[in-house]
């Protein structure tokens, strides 16, 4: 099947523009006295079907998360709101779950929502599992050894053991709930792609996608549980510089990390506008090496050796002019309360050409390295082209001076997403957000662990002691036992070294507060995990914490 709009959708960016925008301005729609409908236009980039089987990566999530809700969600307090669920018990043993599901909450289509359609959730995507690609990044926890609903307004779930998370990321505060009716009937949700399979119970509708293009159309769902929607209507539209079509009155929101000083002075000095800056090191990018592709990639020394060479503070201060960190090789960044001091690689040059002569890579008449069976240090660079990486020219001169050849191959986001996760790379710059996680120590198992497997994973990296601790991380809900286990992880990650992450970038994001004041960044990430200011509890309510109900 493929996409179909409930309305007439003009193609092209620019008729699409026109034609939302008119819509969106048309009179008559609201009675006299009533304050004008609150629309936001936002920035757009296709990051596929919002539906809970086939978005991509956060950006995907967040768009997802308007249509279908979860049995807890946050608010800027960055606590745990009871959401489809109102209230929940937990066991002392921490394996048995409770949740009460709320009175009252229809699906789009009208029909209730009950205990039973959460059970279904569960049990539809541990069926499924192997179906859904790893750009979905949000999947129930494989812990999971029961879930069943005891009535209407009850669901219960069983765990095999216990599991930190399970409030959080992978579990309660995260997994989109699905309605029976509409899933139970479609074998391959991967594949399902007809946008009236998109019926959920959250405060928006989707009206139109226009695949490739990164519009999206969204309208209010008057029956929400919450109310009347403060945001009425959503548009995400794909302009070619987010911050000139804000200043220009196009969008009402423009994201870029690590924007240099004056870059962002005329928006600081604009009394529309507010910058809201994210915590540091909630984003940030990285090298990562291929492993499972053998030769120097698998030789730790060599990967060391790149680490030094690479001026990572020279990317800080030339291309953020300071609004950016060094990486941490240890993942975690500084000021989270998990994060532990670990070897950082500091710039180098002479140690790093001294450890791939002590470790036998040999130069050549022209400079260039071949490792000790005389391969020559050439390597494919994948990126995003997406995703501009300016940093990439100053690790392609960095490694020449080191002796290794390193040409960039600038792929479309799924092509980028398929070769990275298939493993059909040497190195690739790859985007991570989300490092200020409710639960970092588990985002750490999920980029490192040989045993998941996403777009930001490390690459063709085992290790048997990681494996076991990011496990035991998992399981441990004593959270000074659990802050000892994710030391030892950092350590393992930072010596092993099988990705570099190079620069955290300050995230700043512009927002227009003449068409919405109620914006918050949202601690710990939208769903536990996302970073981001677009959080459906502000639009939905219009305030920064409660319910309100």
């Amino acid at each position: 099947m493929h996409p179909v709009d409930r309305r007439t959708f003009l193609q092209g960016s620019a008729a699409a523009v026109g034609a939302l925008y008119l819509s969106s301005c048309g009179g008559g729609e609201e009675e006299e006295g009533q304050e004008e409908p609150v629309t936001l236009i936002l920035p757009g980039e296709d990051v596929g079907l919002p539906s809970p089987f086939t978005y991509m990566r956060g950006p995907g999530y967040i768009l997802t998360s308007y249509i279908y809700d979860t049995l807890l969600w946050k608010d800027a307090s960055g606590e745990y709101l009871p959401w489809i669920a109102s209230g929940y018990e937990v066991s002392e043993d921490g394996r048995m779950y409770t949740f009460t599901v709320r009175d009252g909450i229809s699906w789009h289509d009208g029909r209730p929502l009950t205990a039973q359609d959460v059970a279904f959730t569960f049990e539809y995507f541990a069926e499924h599992r192997e179906e859904i690609s790893p750009t979905v990044i949000i999947t129930p926890v494989p812990d999971i050894e029961e879930v069943r609903a005891t009535d209407e307004r009850t669901v219960e779930f069983r765990l095999s053991n216990p599991v930190a998370t399970f409030l959080q990321f992978g579990g309660a505060g995260a997994v989109p709930i699905v309605p029976r009716h509409i899933w139970s009937s479609i074998d391959d949700p991967a594949r399902a792609s007809d946008l009236e399979v998109l019926v959920g119970s959250g405060p928006y509708r989707l009206e139109a996608y226009e695949p490739g293009q990164g519009t999206y159309l969204y309208t209010a769902n008057d029956e929400h549980f919450l109310g009347r929607p403060v945001v009425r209507r959503i548009e995400y539209r794909p302009v070619d510089d987010e911050l000139s079509a804000l200043m220009a009155g196009q969008i009402d929101q423009a994201s870029q990390p690590g924007l240099r000083p004056p870059a962002l002075e005329p928006f600081r000095q604009n009394p529309e506008l507010e910058v809201i800056e994210a915590p540091v090191g909630n984003n940030g990018f990285g090298l990562y090496w291929n492993l499972a592709e053998g030769g120097a990639l698998a030789d730790v020394r060599f990967r060391r050796a790149c680490a030094l060479a690479i001026d990572r503070e020279e990317m800080v201060m030339r291309l953020f002019g300071g609004n950016a960190t060094v990486g941490n090789p240890g993942w975690i960044p500084a000021g989270n309360p998990f994060h532990v001091d670990v070897e950082q690689y500091p710039y180098d040059p002479q140690a790093a050409n001294r450890l791939l002569d002590e470790a036998g890579y040999e130069r050549g008449a022209e400079g260039l390295r071949s490792d000790p069976d005389g391969e020559a240090l050439r390597y494919t660079l994948l990126l995003n082209n997406e995703r501009p990486m300016p940093a990439v020219e100053l690790i392609v001169a960095d490694l020449r001076e080191l002796g290794v050849e390193v040409t960039p191959e600038a792929l479309d986001p799924p092509t980028f997403n398929e070769r990275v996760i298939m493993g059909a790379s040497e190195l690739s710059v790859i985007s991570f957000g989300g490092m200020n996680t409710d639960q970092e120590p588990d985002y750490v198992r999920d980029v490192y662990s040989s045993r998941t497997q996403t777009t930001q994973h490390a690459q063709g990296y085992e290790n048997e002691e990681f494996d076991r601790l990011a496990q035991e991380q998992l399981t441990t809900l004593d959270t000074a036992e659990r802050m000892q286990i994710a030391a030892r992880m950092q350590q393992i990650i930072a010596s092993d070294l099988p990705l570099l992450p190079l620069v955290y970038p300050t995230s700043f994001t512009i927002v227009n507060n003449e068409a919405f004041d109620g914006w918050y960044y949202t601690s710990g990430g939208v769903g536990g995990t996302v970073p981001s200011v677009n959080n459906k509890h502000a639009f939905a309510t219009g305030r920064e914490t409660g319910l309100g109900i």
